[in-house]
């Protein structure tokens, strides 16, 4: 490999990682166009019995199902990537919190799991989810019996929506 193969391959990667943390961005903060901006015009996603077709009906589904709870977040590991000219494929290892209501309580629901993509470059030259499903690696539900959270004044906290105080500083997601 030559030294510009190498460097547009590691170009490559870093676009690819980006975009998989925007997708986690746009589930935790509910942001529908985000999460519509990192699928390809033409995208698949395959989440068995949950959803399997284009990404602009999951883009729909996974908006109003994580809306559903009162905070999520989607946190993204182990990123392996692999680059073949304009096309690629990653795993990357997700551990994912949600606070969910049930039956009238409140419950942490907490998931391991793993991504499997598939990206192409678009139009512009950015690289975009193709196809995707995810795999359930672990998971376990369990009662929220504390309210630390709820009752904590000293630190701001962040919020779902384009009001979290993060879209101030990353002027590009606004």
């Amino acid at each position: 490999m030559s030294n510009n193969q190498a460097i547009e391959t590691m170009l490559a990667k870093q676009a690819i990682q980006e975009t998989v943390y925007t997708y986690c961005r746009a589930l935790d903060r509910l942001d529908k166009e985000l999460l519509e901006s990192v699928f390809s015009a033409n995208a698949n996603i395959d989440y068995g019995e949950i959803y399997k077709g284009p990404a602009a009906g999951f883009v729909d589904i996974a908006i109003g199902f994580q809306g559903s709870m009162r905070d999520t977040q989607h946190m993204v590991n182990n990123l392996l990537i692999e680059v073949d000219g304009e096309e690629a494929s990653s795993e990357a290892y997700v551990y994912a919190h949600h606070v969910i209501e049930q039956d009238g309580e409140r419950m942490e629901l907490v998931i391991g799991a793993r991504y499997l993509d598939r990206f192409c470059r678009d139009e512009q030259g950015q690289w975009k989810i193709s196809y995707r499903t995810e795999l359930l690696d672990w998971a376990r539900m369990v009662p929220i019996g504390e309210r630390w959270f709820e009752d904590n004044t000293e630190l701001p906290k962040g919020c779902r929506g384009k009001d979290d105080l993060s879209y101030g500083f990353l002027n590009r997601r606004k």
